[in-house]
């Protein structure tokens, strides 16, 4: 927070205002992206949860503070995060710094906008029309639209809730209640970020214990739905769950037992 002496309204004090921004954007410049990027320096330096709280000032004041305190509490942010443009920095799903990039974020955040209509985001709007048109011709798709999401697992829930909806279209309008019970198959090693989803969405969810991590094969699911029901009722035999034959049999189940599994199983 800084008090209106210091950081005045654009209104009041343009060339105040273009000194900080100016002031911090060399901060990030030479603490960020230089000594972030350069092997010579630390990934993080890093500290336990309780040291850091001693280090940093986290207080919420009513008062603000002055251009050199704001600085120094940039500094601080920076020495003690991880950086990601590091190159000895590793991670599952990101990793890097683009400048190109980190220029359209600038942009961006300047700007402040949201892509809820044409009238507010023009531009972005195009852009992300354009974007979604080269996903999709990626895929082999030349119509239809598309949605961008911030991780993977609202990407899983967007999924199953896609799938929910091209079983039961007006499953909106029924209500969960008045549908069948819904069932979901995954892979035993299925993430954890991912389990809650079916939870919020189908309410059933089906564990199947398979050879491989990223790989679910239609014999799998014999040990589950046998040993839930076929074998029980003596409807069927584990020795013919092969192929082509497990679709179609799979399907003739859904219905039969009135628990479909989303699509594409059922």
């Amino acid at each position: 927070m800084a008090d209106s002496e210091v950081l005045p309204s654009l209104a009041g004090d343009p060339v105040a205002v273009e000194a900080l921004l100016r002031a911090v954007f060399g901060v990030v410049v030479d603490e960020a992206i230089q000594k972030g990027t350069s092997a010579s320096q630390k990934v993080c330096e890093w500290k336990e949860p309780e040291e850091l709280k001693q280090l940093l000032d986290l207080e919420l004041r009513s008062q603000g503070e002055s251009q050199e305190q704001i600085l120094e509490r940039c500094r601080t942010v920076i020495r003690y995060s991880v950086k990601t443009g590091h190159p000895r920095f590793f991670n599952q799903l990101f990793s890097g710094l683009d400048p190109h990039a980190l220029a359209g974020r600038i942009i961006t955040e300047s700007l402040n906008t949201s892509q809820y209509t044409y009238e507010i985001a023009p531009v972005f709007v195009l852009m992300e029309e354009e974007v979604l048109r080269k996903l999709r011709a990626l895929v082999g798709w030349s119509s239809g639209d598309g949605i961008f999401c911030p991780g993977g697992s609202i990407s899983n829930m967007y999924a199953v809730n896609l799938a929910r909806y091209q079983r039961y279209p007006d499953c909106k309008q029924r209500g969960l209640r008045t549908l069948p019970p819904l069932a979901l198959f995954t892979s035993k090693e299925v993430g954890k970020r991912h389990r809650p989803n079916p939870g919020l969405l189908i309410l059933i969810s089906s564990h199947v214990t398979t050879p491989s991590r990223r790989e679910l094969r239609f014999w799998d699911l014999a040990p589950t739905v046998s040993e839930s029901r076929l074998m029980r009722e003596g409807k069927w035999s584990p020795r013919i769950w092969r192929g082509r034959l497990v679709w179609l049999r799979l399907r003739v189940l859904c219905r039969s037992w009135s628990v479909p599994p989303l699509a594409p199983l059922c």
